[in-house]
């Protein structure tokens, strides 16, 4: 248990919850690790608590970005959990993982957005060409959107 986790919880018996002056004390990993703890223990509003503090604080911090998109997509915040990897895959720019760009895809599909999660794909074989896991889920998207456009029927003259 972090010593982070430990004033929280203390801070939380008594009603009150930690300021970001004092989660400031604390480093972006030490936040993640944290934030790792209490959703384990389930302890969701401490935990959307202090990655809104560790957003606050670091507000470019890939562990910050990264934990705080996994706590929107348990709460199945998908509009939260999108904006946040979108923001990753941006700090992270060129070296953004094959793992982050498959949460976005996720994300997206969750959201019935299948069109912008082939893109997304499309724009992630563009960084990973050799992704097994990534080829399969543009394969599999590139076909779910063809087989949902509309058939154009031409119109035959008489």
């Amino acid at each position: 248990m972090t010593s982070l986790y430990q004033a929280m919880l203390s801070q939380a018996i008594s009603g009150q919850m930690l300021s970001v002056r004092e989660v400031s004390q604390f480093t972006a990993a030490e936040i993640r690790q944290t934030l790792a703890e209490l959703v384990t223990a389930d302890q969701m509003a401490l935990a959307d608590a202090l990655a809104a503090a560790g957003q606050s604080l670091y507000p470019e911090s890939e562990d910050i970005l990264s934990i705080s998109a996994l706590l929107c997509e348990i709460k199945r915040d998908w509009v939260g959990a999108e904006d946040l990897l979108i923001k990753l895959i941006s700090v992270q720019n060129q070296v953004a993982t094959p793992f982050t760009w498959q949460h976005l895809i996720r994300v997206q599909r969750c959201q019935l957005e299948d069109s912008k999660a082939l893109m997304s794909a499309k724009q992630a074989l563009q960084h990973h060409p050799d992704d097994a896991a990534l080829n399969n889920e543009f394969l599999a998207l590139k076909e779910m959107v063809s087989d949902q456009l509309p058939v154009n029927t031409s119109k035959q003259v008489h």
